[in-house]
């Protein structure tokens, strides 16, 4: 049999799938703490032992940092990951690494309709390009190419661009950032670790003194209960994500759809569909056309990462496998 391997590896999590290409069907399916591991051979060998599959013909990881040849050095998390040596040490024929923007890019053809929130019907035209971003414990992002009818996604690390405040209190927020860090990145603000934040900026707004500790869900919670401090934390995280959404669909023509991926704004939906995210992105001046015309989707599947890291091992294992 010709087994497959995919994973989505982020600094919070790893989710492994195993795929039997022969018979369809699929053999195996987890996720693991990124943290109780010192790397990722050590996931995938307990991944191995847990289903009992000693050997893939090919796998495909997408990782949250700069893929440099075989090699990954990842952002959030102190993991080298090597496809050499996962390849030796996992028994696997051919390893693929991948941003994980370009596996989660790879994988919106895999959606489904109830996958999908819409946000902004925008005018869809299929001849133009998408953007996959999303804000997770990091900030990733994709730009895909409409390459005469297949979309063909980049690399980037267009999380870590500057920091742009747009109005008084988001340069008051740039301010106090840039006390603790000499380079205030969009990272630094949409995250998890971004959120608490915020939080702990209003914290000291409201009450004199910052209150750290408290994690993103709990926020989000917080601001639900009606808390103030939790409330203006959570709008300025979605208007900064809004207003940075839109620069991207500046940059990048974006009418075939713009796809929010990432572990947090699935979880904000609440949030996200307020007019205060809409109306950063579409605040670009005598631009605001362009960015009105982009079809704007929230991504409700958290897999979407996997889905494309699965569709690329199955190209290597069909490239593998033609004479």
């Amino acid at each position: 049999m010709s087994k497959i391997l995919a994973g989505d590896v982020g600094a919070t999590k790893v989710l492994l799938q195993a795929y039997d290409v022969d018979s369809q069907a699929l053999l195996a399916e987890a996720r693991y703490i990124s943290g109780n591991f010192a790397s990722l051979i050590e996931v995938i060998q307990l991944f191995q032992q847990q289903y009992r599959i000693s050997h893939f013909s090919a796998a495909c990881l997408g990782l949250p940092g700069p893929v440099v040849g075989r090699e990954a050095r990842l952002t959030n998390l102190p993991w080298v990951v090597d496809a050499n040596q996962i390849e030796e040490q996992c028994w696997i024929d051919h390893v693929a690494l991948t941003n994980d923007f370009y596996a989660a890019a790879l994988g919106v053809d895999e959606l489904v309709e109830s996958d999908l929130l819409c946000l902004q019907p925008g005018i869809p035209n299929m001849q133009s390009n998408r953007l996959v971003v999303g804000a997770g414990t990091g900030l990733g992002v994709a730009p895909i190419k409409n390459c005469g009818g297949n979309f063909v996604p980049q690399s980037s690390e267009g999380g870590h661009i500057d920091f742009a405040p747009v109005n008084d209190l988001q340069v008051a927020i740039y301010n106090w950032c840039r006390q603790k860090w000499a380079h205030v990145s969009y990272e630094r603000l949409l995250s998890g670790e971004g959120l608490e934040t915020l939080y702990f900026f209003f914290s000291i707004e409201e009450h004199g003194h910052g209150h750290k500790g408290l994690k993103a869900p709990l926020i989000h919670q917080a601001a639900l209960d009606g808390e103030i401090v939790a409330n203006r934390a959570l709008n300025a995280f979605v208007e900064i994500y809004g207003a940075y959404i839109g620069n991207l669909a500046l940059i990048w023509e974006s009418n075939a759809g713009v796809y929010i991926a990432g572990g947090i704004a699935p979880k904000i939906s609440d949030w996200m569909t307020k007019p205060i995210f809409l109306n950063a992105f579409l605040n670009k001046g005598r631009l605001r056309s362009v960015v009105e015309s982009a079809p704007i989707y929230l991504v409700l599947n958290e897999k979407v990462g996997l889905l494309g890291a699965m569709q690329e091992a199955l190209k290597i294992q069909n490239a593998s496998n033609t004479p």
